[in-house]
């Protein structure tokens, strides 16, 4: 069950002092906007170059699991691959530090219940089996440093989606660079997640071109829909692994569908892995510019 402790905002006026109780609904809120502004602030901090993209979510509860009695926000940072790695290669670059650096400082001072997700893309480049390998070891490579500068047993999630999912037709070498990407998604808890992960076909294949749009949909309508995130944890020595090493589905549960067309409810999740299957009737292709 979703258990919250109640919030208290304390405002201190002139003449008195002033005591406003949230809902846990609202808390989330609260909890939600305090974590976009405090990585902004991070960012300036640690000279964070290029700003990522930032996007906000919610996802309905009657999406998510029983025992989840509000909607749940969503914070996702977007960074182009070249920020964290060389081409083809998983070895994150001396100058992607600092940014890991702002994300441990900013899940270091957020509530106890945060989640992180760390998500890697590739672009068309390359076989379907080398992308999706280079993307799942490009999301460990962060998460190890990620894992060794915060000071927080924050839970820590990572997963590879390959070339399953671009934000823009591979036509040129800037949409490649975005489409290459490096993604941090947060919550309070990591079901709400798992949900927008697979519905984040929706953000897929933006262009005003329209024939490099239908030539894009084409290609993502043949590309793999299954992925696993899987959550990581701190060994003997400071390596990072990956809780389960299985290749099976033991100790995890498929999404049921839930009565909205399209949509697919979470299973609650499990100690160390989350299926992920892509929603392909939720896509919806926008004419949007970079």
């Amino acid at each position: 069950m979703l258990a919250l402790a109640p919030t208290v905002v304390v405002s201190v006026p002139a003449s008195a002092q002033q005591i406003t109780y949230l809902s846990d609904e609202e808390a989330l809120a609260l909890e939600h906007q305090t974590r976009f502004s405090r990585l902004k602030r991070l960012a300036q901090t640690f000279g964070v170059y290029p700003e990522p993209e930032f996007h906000s979510y919610v996802v309905p509860r009657r999406f998510m699991p029983s025992d989840f009695y509000y909607d749940i926000p969503v914070l996702r940072i977007v960074f182009p691959e070249n920020t964290f790695f060389d081409t083809a290669s998983s070895e994150v670059k001396p100058s992607a530090i600092p940014i890991i650096q702002a994300m441990a400082a900013m899940v270091d001072g957020d509530v106890p219940d945060v989640s992180m997700f760390i998500a890697g893309h590739a672009d068309s480049r390359g076989g379907e089996v080398y992308n999706h390998n280079l993307s799942i070891e490009r999301a460990r490579s962060v998460a190890r440093i990620l894992e060794s500068a915060k000071k927080r047993p924050t839970p820590l999630w990572t997963i590879g989606f390959g070339k399953s999912v671009p934000l823009y037709p591979n036509t040129s070498d800037t949409n490649m660079g975005w489409n290459r990407r490096v993604e941090f998604l947060l919550a309070s808890r990591p079901d709400a997640i798992a949900y927008w992960l697979q519905d984040q076909v929706v953000d897929v294949c933006r262009t005003s071109d329209p024939a490099a749009r239908v030539r894009c949909m084409r290609g993502f309508q043949t590309e793999r829909k299954e992925f696993v995130a899987e959550r990581v944890t701190r060994v003997r020595g400071g390596e990072l692994v990956e809780r389960s090493k299985g290749t099976g589905d033991a100790g995890t549960r498929k999404p049921s569908v839930s009565g909205d067309v399209g949509r697919a409810k979470v299973a609650a999740a499990p100690t160390d892995r989350i299926p992920i299957r892509l929603n392909e009737r939720r896509v919806r292709v926008e004419s949007i510019e970079h």
